[in-house]
């Protein structure tokens, strides 16, 4: 197949909207070699605020696959892909069905992981993949190695992309980052700092704890405000209790702390507010993604999941602290699928989480 021949473009990725931000370099590659493309993403109903947000995507289509049964998943998706022509789908998932899915479809270029005899065996285009106990560095690289070996195939010959290999969201709409100016007002003189607390409320469902505690943020914001830095409490549906929480334990009236819980209608607000601020703290969650996609320094706070996989260590501008020490974490996804009865590793020092932000306001001007 010569480029000139690919008309229409699948991509497929199931999770959150931080998955989809991890996901979104292997889209932004392959259509910058294929303008002429038409490209479609399907991603999980949850995660449709995220198509605003991404490059190089033309469509969207959305399955609610919340408490269905895989096999049901696979035929919902496999009537999607039927009949729609599609010349390349490229999908991510480790499952060894997926390949067999991609076959039934009929489209005739499928490019998925390297898993075993499936993907040998119906798969045009194979990229590698470690074991699940192997895998270390940056999601978004993983996911990457799609691109790459598609490229190769298609270009035919050694294909090397720009490093990092990191996620560039859409420049967003001047309405949107003007409603962020005028309410951090980025030109007066004091830091602005975004304290997203919360976890989707999936994830607290499923017992997978990744967040901290309210006395421990509000201690923090309480420090940063008597620093003379100006902080913003803000959250999205999912965050109403953890909000209530923090504000409980924080006197009334703090000077230099504003709630804005509420004042967010969408997510493309919530990214302008994050592209104007001076410094985002949170958990492992969506909004720290949005962070790295607009290369916005960051400073989030890690428990059960691993921050080598979810965020580019090498690069000063995006921090994890952790508590350190604990032989068992991280353990989320790698050794189980839920949190343990005694989380200690969400005890985390609100004096190391002070001291990560004082690295972060520190960083030279070219790397903020």
């Amino acid at each position: 197949m010569q480029p000139e021949n690919i008309k229409k473009i699948a991509f497929i990725n199931f999770g959150g909207i931080g998955d989809e931000i991890l996901f979104a370099p292997v889209i932004e590659e392959v259509a910058k070699h294929l303008p002429r493309a038409h490209t479609t993403l399907f991603l999980e109903d949850r995660s449709r605020a995220v198509k605003e947000l991404l490059a190089g995507v033309d469509t969207v289509k959305e399955l609610d696959i919340q408490g269905q049964s895989r096999l049901k998943t696979f035929f919902q998706l496999w009537r999607r892909l039927r009949g729609k022509y599609f010349d390349v789908v490229i999908s991510s998932g480790s499952s060894p069905f997926i390949p067999i899915l991609l076959f039934l479809s009929g489209i005739p270029v499928r490019v998925g992981f390297k898993t075993g005899a499936t993907s040998r065996q119906f798969l045009t285009v194979e990229a590698p993949l470690a074991p699940k106990h192997d895998r270390k560095g940056y999601a978004a690289s993983m996911y990457f190695a799609l691109a790459r070996s598609f490229l190769e195939w298609l270009l035919k010959e050694q294909y090397t992309p720009a490093q990092p290999v990191l996620p560039h969201l859409k420049e967003l709409p001047l309405e949107d980052l003007m409603w962020a100016k005028g309410i951090l007002k980025p030109d007066e003189p004091e830091k602005k700092i975004l304290l997203h607390p919360g976890v989707s409320a999936i994830s607290v469902q499923k017992n997978i704890l990744k967040s901290w505690p309210p006395e421990s943020w509000a201690e923090l914001a309480q420090k940063l405000t008597e620093e003379g830095h100006k902080v913003y409490l803000v959250g999205g549906p999912d965050d109403k209790q953890a909000v209530e929480q923090i504000m409980a334990h924080l006197p009334q009236g703090l000077p230099r702390l504003t709630n804005l819980y509420g004042q967010t209608r969408n997510l493309r607000q919530l990214a302008a507010l994050v592209q104007e601020s001076d410094l985002l703290l949170c958990v492992d969650s969506s909004p720290m993604h949005l962070a790295v996609g607009y290369q916005k320094p960051l400073v989030a706070m890690f428990g059960p999941t691993d921050e080598k996989k979810l965020l580019p260590l090498d690069d000063p501008r995006f921090q994890a602290v952790s508590v350190s020490g604990l032989n068992c974490r991280p353990c989320l996804w790698d050794v189980r699928n839920d949190c343990c009865d005694k989380p200690i590793c969400l005890n985390v020092p609100v004096e190391a989480m002070l001291n990560a932000v004082h690295r972060a306001l520190t960083l030279p001007s070219h790397q903020t």
